[in-house]
């Protein structure tokens, strides 16, 4: 005897819909149906094709073609392609689909799957994926992130800030400041969510149209308020930094020279055009990037170890020598 499963009317509904989706023209039994729910009569499977019936699922039957005498429940290909789209959107609620999005761009900034699978990719995945919302999928939309780990209490602060920067929602925020234990509160208007080192931040506009990155793990609390006309931004560098966060310098040209092994690495990953690298004879790699962040690229450099040296300009060098001073000091 089989064990029926423990499942909702509406997952059984969906579960019979995708089935003769799936299988199209070739269609699907009685039976067929009867094991996917796992049932043992035939008229708890009669009764979820009733309701499908019901809901406008434009199935038709049709006798099987091998001489028996069984009925076969078919859908037109073009019919199963709108229900495809019909069920997912379903199954996946608004946050659900915007954290999918998320989620794609931030494995396309961590690997190059996204770049290896190609354009049609994600346009098959934009066709099943009929999202309610009006976000479209864009997995190469971040590409300076790394892994990170993210608690879960923060998880509905994310998808807060997800649905307000997709809907132009403003926001209050209190804020732990990063350079006291005191909280800071403030409305903040949300552009977007990226992922940088291990940690998720939010680009948000001030109401003076300054922008700034907020660390997800520093927002205390997070209130929706309204839509609003979101304030005119302040103008953006006419270069992208390739080390967005901490910019405390004017924008400065520096010079890295990367050995060939470990050069080869960095240049797989997805650089801005503002960053360039050429080959050397001995195989080393000469990268020019241009950055606001001196923090940033000597964090990037001194990750690398003795396998990348800093040639330009004079002061960073003087001041990567006073950081490995420093560190030297730590291990005496």
């Amino acid at each position: 005897m089989k064990e029926e499963k423990v499942w909702s009317r509406f997952a059984k509904v969906f579960a019979v819909a995708s089935l003769i989706t799936e299988r199209e023209e070739r269609g699907c039994t009685i039976y067929e149906i009867m094991d996917l729910l796992g049932v043992n009569n035939r008229s708890s499977a009669f009764n979820v094709l009733e309701t499908l019936d019901e809901m406008g699922f434009a199935y038709y039957t049709e006798k099987s073609r091998d001489g028996s005498r069984k009925m076969l429940y078919k859908i037109e290909p073009d019919v199963a392609a709108k229900w495809k789209n019909s069920i997912v959107s379903g199954v996946l609620s608004e946050d659900d689909i915007r954290f999918l999005n998320f989620v794609l761009e931030t494995v396309s900034s961590t690997s190059p799957l996204m770049e290896m699978c190609g354009s049609d990719f994600i346009s098959r995945l934009r066709m099943v994926i009929n999202p309610k919302t009006k976000s479209e999928i864009n997995p190469l939309l971040s590409k300076f992130g790394y892994f990170f780990k993210l608690s879960p209490e923060y998880f509905k602060t994310l998808l807060l800030l997800l649905e307000a920067s997709e809907k132009k929602i403003k926001c209050h925020v209190v804020y732990e400041s990063r350079n006291s234990e005191s909280e800071v509160e403030y409305d903040i208007y949300p552009l977007k969510v990226i992922v940088q080192s291990g940690a998720v931040y939010a680009e948000v506009l001030s109401n003076y149209g300054q922008r700034q990155l907020l660390a997800l793990s520093r927002i205390v609390r997070l209130i929706k308020l309204r839509k609003e006309k979101y304030p005119e931004p302040e103008q953006r560098q006419d270069f992208e930094d390739p080390f967005p966060f901490y910019q405390t310098a004017d924008p400065f040209v520096a010079e890295v020279l990367i050995d060939e092994y470990q050069g080869w690495y960095e240049i797989q990953k997805a650089w801005p055009e503002s960053v360039t690298f050429k080959q050397q004879e001995d195989g080393s790699y000469l990268f020019t990037l241009k950055t606001a962040s001196s923090y940033g690229l000597m964090k990037w450099i001194l990750s690398m170890g003795q396998y990348a040296v800093v040639l330009k300009p004079e002061n960073l060098r003087n001041n990567m020598v006073e950081e490995i001073r420093s560190m030297v000091e730590k291990y005496k």
